[in-house]
């Protein structure tokens, strides 16, 4: 598998420039013990305010959990980081944040912005679990995945998206966002996702786009589910729908690809129903129960 070229970094030679460039790179792979598989993080590199944890292995040593930490909690206009992540054959992934990633007003005439680049080996499984993405009034951003998968690999990903801070009376009344999703299958699209979002678009309040609510989400596997997985989604998505009267979920299967959307008006119930969601989907497709990031509880 190829890896996509990490962008050269510079300190930047005018001590007054206050925009900042982050990049994590890292690589993991699976070493055998024994019997077993143990999951290990290999070389990483990283420029700027973007570190990890140490690993974690809450559900044993054959699958990684790792919080990718940004400290100044926040883009400003200049901003760009840029996160890459390789699991290597048979290596296993729970890729996830600390808190809410935030994209503040920007006043300047450059974009602020998140790269993340997903490389999934053959036999490998990355889960891709952030927290909320928030825009704030005024942002001019812009949030672009790319996931790559080789032959076997399984890819589980969400990205929840909250425009304005609505319970701080912080509406998104002015900005920009485009924002894209990209899966692709031993090189070949899987799903393709864009969104070019201005404030003063129609598509805030028509019918066919976010009907006046304020936050969405998207969650996609390269996967299909049994017949019978499937169903038991199918029930929850309408058990949910029925006793959520903000948000709304959808549930659609294509060859190779599940989809799942959520629209609503705040991130934390859209998440609960992304693991309600994940609690289908990893047993039927990973072969193991839901254990939940412990930083998502502090």
């Amino acid at each position: 598998m190829n890896m996509l070229s990490v962008p050269e970094y510079h300190a930047p030679s005018d001590v007054t420039d206050r925009h900042w460039r982050a990049l994590f790179r890292g690589e993991f792979y699976a070493r055998e013990q024994g019997h077993d598989l143990h999951t290990c993080m290999g070389q990483t590199m990283h420029y700027g305010p973007l570190r990890v944890q140490r690993p974690f292995y809450p559900e044993g040593s054959d699958l990684l959990h790792m919080y990718l930490l940004h400290p100044p909690g926040g883009l400003v206009g200049g901003d760009q980081l840029s996160i890459q992540v390789r699991a290597l054959t048979k290596a296993k992934v729970l890729v996830t944040t600390p808190s809410a990633g935030k994209l503040y007003r920007n006043e300047s005439d450059m974009l602020q912005g998140q790269e993340v680049d997903i490389q999934v080996a053959d036999g490998a499984v990355v889960e891709y679990l952030p927290q909320e993405n928030i825009i704030f009034n005024g942002a001019k951003g812009t949030l672009n995945t790319r996931v790559n998968i080789e032959g076997s690999g399984l890819f589980i990903g969400w990205e929840i998206t909250c425009l304005g801070r609505p319970e701080g009376n912080q509406f998104f009344e002015e900005g920009q966002l485009k924002q894209s999703l990209m899966l692709y299958q031993d090189g070949r699209p899987l799903f393709l996702d864009r969104l070019h979002l201005d404030a003063q678009d129609g598509i805030m309040q028509s019918k066919v786009g976010l009907q006046n609510k304020l936050a969405f989400a998207t969650c996609v596997v390269n996967r299909e589910l049994s017949p019978d997985a499937f169903n038991a989604l199918i029930e929850l998505q309408q058990v949910l729908n029925q006793a959520h009267k903000e948000e709304y979920l959808a549930v659609t299967q294509k060859p190779g690809v599940l989809i799942i959307r959520v629209l609503g008006n705040r991130a934390e119930p859209i998440r609960n129903l992304l693991e309600a969601v994940w609690r289908i989907i990893r047993p039927a497709l990973h072969n193991r129960e839901v254990c939940i990031p412990r930083i998502w509880n502090t």
